[in-house]
């Protein structure tokens, strides 16, 4: 696939367009025959690598399309090619297209079985709307427009975090009522598969919790505010990265596959506490650790997170039997077979003993976590806390924004490039990218 050209396509320049390509310029280009389309779909977690890729390949006429204010379900960028990228001559208008809806199965399985899913829309029937944002956008991560129609279409290709056969397996199979079923030997065989990028993966937690653990780990006095880190990731130092409290796998691992338990009512009385946030919270920090909802924020089945974070922390489906059961819920599905947002419990300070929130995509568990999560009011103090798991290209600090998340260490290693480069960080996936060999055959625009 043209995707994985970019990276030397981005070393020759073109003469670079001062001007963006605009929707009406885009339908010109379609009815005229001269605009290529690509569409890809899966891998919520890569969308910021996947959107700096497109950067590097397009002309200064960039222009990025959110199907929302927060682009969480669908992206798209039109511009001009800088250089020829396989059959694409310089100069070539083209608009791609990213659905990050359902996560790393839609990256998968439609693309294997040639099934039509939603895609966003881009044209001039007034759809889209320029957002107050540049355009030409300056960064790829803004959006110029919005555009609210999506239509099913093919895609030509898709991105997984994990390799395509451990999304065909359970706990990573999306299965229940509208559910597309598992793929056959016969359909997985006609996925050209090759690795994309290596993903860094990380745990994160609300802002409160964030501070509480400060707190718990001498990082910050009694009472005293949370310490920050550079939102510019790039500017870390040793001491930045020694204010980033910890948390130990073991913890996280037990969190998701449900061995702890919070919420008032399940604690009361309770002798000895039953284990909750109070391992990692003591009550010299926080009272009311133990009465605590134990909140996770996490992604559907068919995620290539979800899938990440089942292998890591509970060794499924790796160890079998011997592995542990990742928490879930009865998921609902949309006419494409994508899973819907499911939720187990209600996420809060202390409503349920354990509370579980399922999304799409990554946008959804950011919301969750650091908006759901870090403004729950009631119980005794009404300061609730969570977990989730997202891929380490999100920032959420990003664009001088706060998402209410911070990103912690795990057993005492910080969750960056150069900890991962050394070895250190383990919590690293190799994602693919796939296409369907009757769809993209050799030579041909799509498989160049």
């Amino acid at each position: 696939m043209k995707l994985r050209l970019i990276a030397a396509a981005a070393a020759f320049a073109a003469a670079s367009p001062a001007f963006a390509l605009s929707t009406a310029s885009i339908d010109a280009a379609r009815t005229a025959g001269t605009l290529k389309e690509v569409r890809i779909s899966g891998a919520s977690a890569l969308r910021l690598a996947f959107g700096a890729y497109i950067q590097d390949i397009c002309n200064t006429d960039l222009d990025v399309f959110f199907d929302s204010a927060t682009g969480a379900n669908h992206r798209a960028y039109s511009c001009t090619l800088k250089a020829q990228v396989g059959n694409y001559v310089a100069g070539t208008p083209v608009v791609i297209y990213k659905r990050d809806a359902g996560g790393s199965g839609q990256g998968v399985g439609p693309v294997a079985k040639q099934t039509a899913i939603a895609h966003l829309v881009v044209n001039d029937a007034g759809t889209c709307t320029r957002t107050a944002n540049p355009s030409p956008v300056v960064d790829f991560a803004l959006s110029s427009y919005t555009c609210t129609t999506t239509a099913n279409a093919v895609s030509d290709g898709g991105i997984s975090d994990v390799e395509p056969k451990l999304l065909n397996i359970p706990p990573n199979l999306a299965s229940g009522s509208g559910a597309a079923p598992a793929l056959t030997t016969a359909e997985l065989a006609r996925l050209n598969s090759q690795p994309l990028v290596q993903g860094i993966f990380g745990v994160a937690v609300n802002k409160k919790l964030y501070r509480a653990l400060q707190e718990a780990q001498g990082i910050v006095g009694a009472g005293g505010a949370l310490v920050d880190v550079p939102a510019d990731q790039s500017t870390w130092t040793a001491a930045n990265i020694s204010t980033i409290p910890s948390l130990p796998s073991e913890f996280v691992r037990s969190a998701f596959t449900g061995q702890l338990v919070g919420g008032a009512g399940n604690n009361a009385g309770a002798t000895p506490p039953r284990k909750g946030w109070n391992l990692v919270v003591p009550t010299t920090v926080d009272a009311n650790s133990v009465t605590k909802t134990i909140n996770i924020c996490r992604r559907a089945e068919g995620s290539g997170t979800q899938a990440a974070s089942n292998i890591f922390f509970a060794g499924a489906p790796c160890l079998g039997t011997s592995g542990y059961a990742p928490l879930s819920v009865n998921n609902t599905f949309d006419a494409n077979g994508a899973p819907l947002a499911a939720s187990s419990g209600t996420l809060g300070v202390s409503t349920s003993g354990t509370a579980l929130r399922e999304d799409t995509g990554t946008g959804g568990v950011e919301t969750c976590l650091g908006t759901t999560v870090q403004n729950a009011a009631g119980g005794t103090d009404g300061t609730a806390y969570g977990l989730a798991v997202l891929g380490r290209e999100n920032n959420p600090q990003a664009n001088g924004g706060d998402k209410g998340y911070r990103f912690v260490k795990l057993d005492g290693v910080a969750p960056t490039r150069n900890e991962a480069k050394g070895g250190n960080y383990g919590f690293v996936y190799e994602s693919t990218m796939q296409w369907n060999t009757e769809r993209a055959t050799a030579g041909s625009d799509l498989e160049a």
